[in-house]
């Protein structure tokens, strides 16, 4: 599955990695909005649709998994989380709260499609 033509919310709040992240997916044919806080992600997602969201769990203003327990991102989203703490413990909570997958930093950028598309 290609992600072509798809739009993508990304939230991390480290300027580099989400210009990287973002630089590798719009090569795809991904069109991404980024943003670096919370407050960014819920103003997007109430004035946006996607098809997909690529989430850092830490934020300088909470945590992302917020957006999915608090219901503001769509069911319809294809959500990953990813994180620099790893371990078993965070990855079941992002999944209970309705991530489709999630990726320990660093990871592999082209990882990001093929999660994606198994999602």
């Amino acid at each position: 599955m290609s992600l072509s033509g798809s739009s993508l919310l990304l939230l991390e709040d480290e300027p580099l990695l989400r210009r990287r992240i973002a630089a590798h997916l719009e090569r795809g044919g991904v069109e991404v909005t980024s943003v670096g806080t919370l407050a960014e992600a819920r103003a997007a997602l109430g004035t946006l649709s996607f098809d997909f969201a690529l989430f850092d769990v830490n934020l300088p203003d909470g945590r992302s998994l917020t957006l999915l327990a608090d219901k503001v991102v769509p069911a319809s989203v294809v959500t990953i989380v990813m994180t620099a703490e790893g371990g078993v413990a965070g990855a079941v909570e992002a999944m209970k709260r309705g991530a489709a997958d999630y990726l320990v930093k660093p990871f592999d950028l082209d990882e990001l499609a093929v999660r994606f598309a198994r999602a």
